[in-house]
């Protein structure tokens, strides 16, 4: 007789920030209801036709998948060291939250009118909004 996988305790969330993954929860946080099509890093054209041939809607959700390509393609162009909206980033050289410096977040947004990306650290209440100069990939 096989022994049943035993279900983790908790949300996912919950699991990842147990396991010492604030990265991973906050990104988590971050994608809690994207379709198939925002995830646009893992997708191949292939799979993108084939969800879109099928009807999926690249306006829908929050950031839709189209405003993640948008700003994918115009910020990386533009400055190297922007990250993507889902993108995992470590925070440096934050002058005004110098106890921030080190941390892990998830891009949750971008603002291209201030040029900051929205950036979702576990354990903050909001979202802090930071340059792409504060910004690394982790």
């Amino acid at each position: 007789a096989s022994r049943a996988a035993v279900p983790p305790f908790g949300t996912p969330e919950e699991v990842a920030n147990g396991e010492g993954h604030a990265d991973l929860a906050a990104w988590l946080v971050a994608s809690r209801g994207w379709t198939p099509l925002q995830h646009l890093e893992a997708l191949t054209v292939d799979r993108a036709r084939t969800l879109l041939r099928g009807g999926a809607d690249s306006s829908s959700g929050e950031p839709s998948a189209l405003e993640r390509a948008r700003v994918l393609c115009s910020w990386s162009e533009s400055d190297p060291t922007a990250a993507a909206v889902g993108s995992t980033v470590a925070i440096h050289s934050l002058v005004s939250r110098p106890s921030m410096n080190g941390k892990v977040g998830v891009v949750v947004s971008a603002n291209a009118s201030t040029a900051r990306f929205g950036v979702r650290v576990a354990g903050e209440a909001k979202a802090l909004a930071l340059r792409p100069a504060n910004l690394q990939p982790a």
